[in-house]
């Protein structure tokens, strides 16, 4: 049962470090130690199979722990692994000088921990393996009546047979550097017969650099009469590929226990090594694109901000957000998206320099590290030519997919202090510019931090308000034109906010939307609405339907049709009096299971009316596909339909298409006698705007439809 000592004063790592290696097999036996004195004493007893030790610890070091534990009977060879916060070479000299095996950087990567212990373990079996097949045979040397010379032939004999199975480079030098032994696999590695290398020197073997090395460390075995700890080193096989080993070097003894010779074990670790370098690499870059990824970009700028305060340097760090992404994730597929994502990378990758830093921090967010910058207008030119590329279109799927970016700019010195600063202000200009303008960008400014600071109080705000119940609705009539008569009601969430009084919807809406703050302030809406038309009825006005707008984000997040029915059966009011308003964007997300969940509801009763008709660019193929009982014409074609003939071309296009399909048609925004009369001659059944009356609270709703069951409208 392989036995692993974990050496650190720190408990939680010692815990961690624990578990790590408790989960490299099921045999392993772990003993943690927070005491160097402590582990020494209980090592004198029994060598370990590991040691994993923190460097840095208060009574005793990594380094002098190595020194005392390399002392103790049997723990010459056993591999040591040091972990410290210490990059430089220093400390790594000292901790090999004292005896250690390998080292990990703090913090430690897991994968790097299991893969370095568990190789080190196995180095670590191979090594008893051998040495208790030389302890047998010598056993058997010892114990054998043949004589001495017969014995050591046989045994000679043997001992090449066991080592020539053991898949290791395996070679004896003497004194003098001259090879007295080598295995297949080291014969095969240097591509000469075994018995041709008996007595040739080390450089005949394995070229001059290498052999140099390796008899001067032979040299220190001599010298001390015992192993060295184990190291690393790369060769080259007979094919010339660079191969990587983990090697040790030990005394060969003669009967009268001089050392005649040194026994070195090389084990290739080469596709450890490989291993390991796809970690690292994988640990640091984006798997879809490549590029590297938030990890990576952070070290890039923390080098960057050394070296500019070695010197007079500058940099500029961009945060990039593709505007419209998901418009084409949703229209087009994942996959679809995601080779978008991989084109953006290509073209960004075309324009920076070999020393500036492309990375992709997530979804469709991007950051360029631009070194070597001269100054802000330096920085603005830059930011502008990756704006415009990746406003350029991009081949995807056979067709051109145009998206834009938001850019958010900053510069260093002078934007933020450390990393996680200047990333976290880029990240405040970037969506300034996406809220302000898109398919732009933004520097970086003191007073955008306030925003932002805004942003989380509003959303603390609208929170507090939900739980308080400061939203109230209030109720727009909706006008049958054929008749006058009040036929519907649109409802608008209003927010009575306990200091600033009512507060405009689009000083709120939007930002709830982007937040996800605007599902519960959506299901209170519906809720509130039906509770609302049934208590009309109870109060003896006319069965009057009511709309309620959705958002994408319902759809995304909610399951709608457990929603309204649970809605309905509370409310208790008629289906066919709930209106849902949706737009198209929410009719282009998932369009077949959208679909699904609105003609479920349609079979129960409950109408769809598409909210802002016209403005998108794929009107015609969702009324065909999708069950809705309602257009509303948006209210900019409304507005200006006397004056402006292309509008005025919209609207009876709508109109036309609506009837052509069966469906209804709204106007919106109607503040004019003339526009009624042009909505009615082109024959759209119902409008609503300020020229019937403003959104009003409900009881004010209430009394405007029983003093006004009939409204007479002349053109």
């Amino acid at each position: 049962m392989p036995l692993i000592i974990i050496l650190d004063d720190r408990v939680s790592n010692r815990n961690i470090f624990s578990r790590l290696a408790a989960s490299i097999a099921d045999d392993v036996e772990v003993e943690a130690f927070g005491d160097p004195g402590k582990a020494l004493e209980r090592l004198a007893t029994t060598p370990p199979d590991l040691v994993i030790t923190d460097f840095k610890m208060p009574r005793m070091n990594g380094a002098e722990f190595t020194r005392r534990f390399r002392e103790l009977p049997g723990c010459e060879d056993v591999p040591v692994i040091a972990i410290t916060v210490y990059e430089e070479r220093s400390f790594r000299i000292e901790a090999l000088e004292a005896g250690a095996t390998d080292f990990l950087l703090s913090p430690v990567d897991h994968a790097e921990f299991l893969t370095r212990a568990r190789n080190l373990l196995r180095l670590r079996r191979q090594s008893l393996i051998i040495k208790s097949r030389a302890t047998s045979l010598a056993q058997e040397l010892e114990d054998s009546e043949r004589s001495r010379e017969a014995l050591l032939r046989d045994s000679r004999q043997r001992l090449a047979q066991v080592i020539d199975t053991v898949p290791a480079l395996i070679s004896a030098y003497d004194r003098d550097g001259a090879c007295v032994f080598l295995n297949a696999h080291m014969a095969a590695m240097a591509g000469i017969d075994q018995s041709d290398a008996i007595g040739r020197p080390a450089a005949a073997l394995v070229g001059q650099e290498l052999a140099q090395r390796s008899v001067a460390l032979d040299q220190l075995v001599f010298r001390s009469g015992r192993a060295l700890p184990s190291y690393e080193e790369e060769a080259r096989d007979k094919s010339g590929e660079m191969r990587a080993y983990v090697v040790t070097k030990a005394p060969l003894r003669d009967g009268a226990d001089r050392v005649i010779a040194v026994l070195t074990t090389a084990l290739d670790i080469t596709e450890r090594k490989k291993a390991e370098s796809h970690l690292v690499h994988l640990a640091h870059h984006d798997a879809l694109t490549g590029l590297a990824n938030r990890t990576l970009l952070q070290e890039r700028v923390r080098a960057e901000i050394a070296r500019a305060r070695r010197g007079d340097r500058y940099f500029a760090l961009h945060l990039i957000d593709l505007d419209r992404f998901k418009s084409v994730n949703d229209a087009l597929g994942h996959h679809r998206g995601d080779e978008l994502l991989k084109a953006v990378a290509g073209r960004l990758r075309e324009i920076v320099r070999e020393t500036d830093a492309v990375a992709r921090l997530g979804g469709d967010e991007y950051a360029v590290l631009q070194t070597g910058v001269r100054g802000a207008d330096d920085a603005t030119a830059f930011a502008e030519r990756l704006i415009a590329a990746i406003g350029e279109p991009f081949r995807v799927a056979d067709q051109d997919i145009v998206v834009g970016a938001s850019l958010g700019l900053v510069l260093y010195p002078g934007d933020g202090d450390d990393t996680d600063e200047l990333i976290k202000n880029a990240d405040i200009a970037m969506y300034r510019a996406k809220s302000e303008e898109r398919n732009a960008y933004r520097a970086f400014r003191a007073d955008m931090v306030t925003a932002a600071r805004e942003g989380i109080t509003l959303e603390n705000d609208l929170r507090r308000a939900i739980a308080n119940r400061e939203f109230e609705l209030h109720y727009q009539p909706q006008i049958d034109l054929r008749t006058g008569r009040i036929v519907g009601a649109e409802a608008l969430v209003r927010w009575r906010h306990p200091k600033r009084g009512l507060v405009r919807p689009l000083d709120f809406l939007p930002f709830a939307e982007e937040t996800g703050i605007i599902i519960p302030i959506n299901e209170w809406v519906m809720r509130e609405a039906c509770r609302e038309a049934k208590s009309w009825q109870a109060q003896g006005l006319p069965r009057l339907r009511v709309g309620v707008n959705l958002s994408p984000v319902q759809f995304r997040k909610q399951n709608m049709r457990a929603l309204v029915i649970d809605i309905l059966t509370q409310s208790t009011l008629e289906p066919e009096l709930l209106e849902l308003e949706i737009t198209e964007s929410i009719l282009m997300q998932n369009a077949e299971s959208v679909a699904e969940e609105l003609s479920d509801l349609r079979r129960l009763g409950v109408s769809f009316a598409i909210d802002d008709f016209g403005t998108g660019y794929s009107s015609l193929a969702y009324v065909k596909k999708f069950p809705v009982d309602r257009l509303k014409i948006d209210q900019g074609f409304v507005r200006n339909m006397k004056s402006n003939p292309h509008d005025a071309a919209i609207v009876r296009a709508i109109v036309n298409l609506g009837h052509s399909l069966g469906i209804e048609v709204i106007a919106e925004g109607v503040d004019s006698r003339d526009q009624v009369a042009l909505l009615r001659a082109e024959g759209c059944e119902e409008a609503q705007g300020f020229l019937f009356s403003p959104a009003l609270p409900a009881a004010e709703f209430v009394a405007l439809v029983r003093a006004n069951a009939t409204m007479a409208l002349s053109a």
